[in-house]
């Protein structure tokens, strides 16, 4: 059965340079300006999209 969550699907398959590409582009776009330069957000955000993702094989 496929996993049926195409964005978690697709974050599993994600490389980590890609996860942080939108984790910085989330920041940018929906924190306020001195979180979104948060190094520690970033990661934060990054951390999220690896929960998020699909488990590998599904």
């Amino acid at each position: 059965m496929a996993y049926s969550n195409k964005i978690a699907e697709m974050l599993s398959h994600a490389s980590e340079t890609d996860k942080i590409e939108l984790a910085h582009y989330l920041a940018n776009n929906l924190e306020p300006t001195d979180h979104a330069i948060d190094s520690a957000r970033v990661r934060d955000y990054v951390a999220a999209l690896d929960r998020f993702a699909a488990p590998e094989g599904k």
